[in-house]
């Protein structure tokens, strides 16, 4: 499948790089179909591309690579859209944010993706041990715009 995308041009995209969000993302429920797209510039960052309108892109970084402990605490129901059975099959991002002085990753609303069933979905974590805008230092200059 191609894709046009704003930020990277046309991209092929393999089928295992197809990601479904039953739901939707968090204040987004119409966009439910998306691609996973490594971001070459960037090693570490990964795009979650919406295939439906594609000027919704999303920058994705293992919330680990900001807090090596970091731990999503989820119910079976919260991960019934996802179909998990087993655990390694998951994995968890945090979405990032880039204002003008910094840039920041959602770690209070992590995005789970079952890698074998392509299912996503982004959880609202109920503990307060995370942040919403949790500032982070190392990124790399991300492509915001085309």
């Amino acid at each position: 499948m191609q894709i046009l995308t704003t930020r990277f041009g046309p991209v092929t995209v393999e089928q295992q790089d197809r990601v479904e969000f039953p739901a939707g993302l968090v204040g987004l429920p119409q966009l439910k179909r998306f691609v996973l797209i490594r971001d070459p510039q960037a090693p570490g960052i990964t795009w979650l591309q919406s295939t439906r309108d594609t000027a919704w892109a999303f920058a994705l970084v293992s919330p680990r690579s900001i807090l090596p402990d970091f731990q999503v605490r989820a119910s079976v129901e919260q991960l019934r859209p996802i179909e998990v059975q087993d655990s390694q099959d998951i994995d968890v991002y945090a979405i990032l944010n880039r204002t003008v002085r910094q840039v920041t990753a959602n770690l209070q609303a992590p995005v789970l993706i079952n890698r074998r069933r392509s299912l996503g979905v982004q959880l609202v974590l109920s503990d307060s041990l995370y942040e919403m805008r949790h500032v982070v230092n190392w990124v790399a200059e991300l492509r915001m715009s085309a």
